[in-house]
């Protein structure tokens, strides 16, 4: 050990890389070496608290398996409000003996708690930053501020702005990116997620509590918003419905990929995978990514460990279970922000318990959209469905 690391370059070539310790780096690691592959997952940032909303959804933690303690430090979610020029409406998303629904989690919480899970398993954690990769006769030779990792594949869960996506595929377009911007309000917490559609900016805000504070924020592409812009109209929702707490400023990159973005994406390929955030993989409508981490890295572990071409079995699994979804979310996305659908949906809110149910599902991130149409339908709000889908 030097300086609280392993000496890089003492240790043997691994099965596997990976580059970035968020959700989906540190759960392949943890998977990855459950199954007895050697494993090294190389970030020198994580754990830390990430500007996003933190939330953690049932059919995530169903994913986890309980393998993950500690997430009572976390906020479980009674309701949601949802709000829209000067109208308010507000439903409940827990009741008393029902599983947890949706948690907000402290992100730098929540992903010590992964990784120490992948070291339990056996991977092999260096903390230290990735600085270049290159083709090596082993696979890959990945350089780090403190030498070089040798390995036959290369996981690249590094976020938006992956240094993997950039050497192996193609970074992303400004298009195909949204800015979340805000303010941790520290002082001030609840039980309730807050909703705020916003036609300026074609997006939303929200308020996510966490245990002592709340993440308050504002998200819009990033090519028709910018920084500020969401900045100022977090400031003004904090004035008008918090008061208290000392701010502290965020803004962060997130993938909202296009449909047709969506269609052309490789996720994968000779020796190397991508996952979570630097796949693109995150709804492009509630910008929720931590499932979506989650499932992308089960899938790089289970096509690594099985015999047969890995890049062909992830790139199966991940289309056929998460770009198939993320392609209808990015072709409702402009649909659903319209001002048309927004007045329809808070009109619709207000007084069917149905739109309530499918709203609270949405949230909670137990509707898929490949059934939404269908379930609109039965709710027989058809002026609803109908500017949804575009369908008049």
């Amino acid at each position: 050990m030097k300086n609280g690391r392993q000496e890089i370059g003492v240790l043997k070539p691994f099965d596997v890389v990976i580059s970035g310790g968020g959700p989906a780096g540190a759960w392949a690691a943890a998977r990855l070496a459950t199954g007895g592959a050697k494993v090294a997952l190389i970030d020198g940032s994580h754990p830390r608290e990430k500007p996003c909303g933190g939330g953690v959804t049932g059919r995530a933690l169903a994913l986890l398996g309980g393998s993950v303690q500690g997430l009572a430090d976390g906020v479980p979610i009674a309701s949601a409000s949802f709000a829209y020029q000067g109208r308010l409406q507000t439903m409940p998303l827990a009741d008393d003996g029902q599983p947890l629904r949706l948690a907000v989690v402290s992100r730098r919480i929540f992903d010590a708690q992964l990784l120490a899970r992948a070291e339990r398993a056996g991977a092999t954690v260096l903390r230290t930053r990735v600085t270049d990769l290159a083709r090596a006769s082993d696979g890959w030779a990945v350089s780090t501020r403190d030498g070089a990792v040798h390995a036959r594949w290369i996981i690249g869960a590094d976020g938006p702005g992956s240094l993997v996506r950039r050497r192996v595929s193609v970074p992303f377009e400004r298009a195909d990116l949204s800015i979340a911007a805000g303010y941790y309000v520290h002082g001030a917490t609840s039980r309730q997620i807050d909703i705020a559609f916003e036609e300026d900016s074609a997006g939303y805000l929200w308020s996510f509590p966490r245990p002592d504070h709340l993440a308050v924020g504002a998200c819009a592409q990033a090519d028709v918003s910018s920084t500020a812009d969401l900045l100022r109209l977090s400031a003004q929702w904090i004035d008008r419905n918090v008061r208290t707490g000392t701010r502290e400023r965020y803004s962060w990159p997130i993938p909202s990929l296009r449909a047709a973005t969506l269609e052309r994406e490789r996720p994968c390929g000779d020796g190397w995978l991508l996952a979570g955030d630097a796949a693109g993989l995150v709804d492009p409508v509630t910008r929720e990514g931590i499932f979506f981490a989650l499932m992308s890295a089960e899938h790089a572990a289970l096509s690594l460990l099985e015999a047969g071409d890995a890049s062909r079995a992830y790139s199966t699994r991940v289309r056929d279970t998460i770009y198939s979804e993320l392609i209808l979310a990015a072709r409702l996305k402009a649909r659903f922000f319209r001002p048309q659908f927004m007045g329809l949906l808070l009109s619709a809110l207000g007084r069917s318990s149905r739109i309530r149910a499918i709203m609270s599902d949405l949230v909670a991130g137990e509707q898929p959209y490949h059934t939404l149409r269908r379930r609109l339908l039965s709710t027989l709000e058809l002026r609803l469905m109908l500017e949804l889908f575009g369908m008049k």
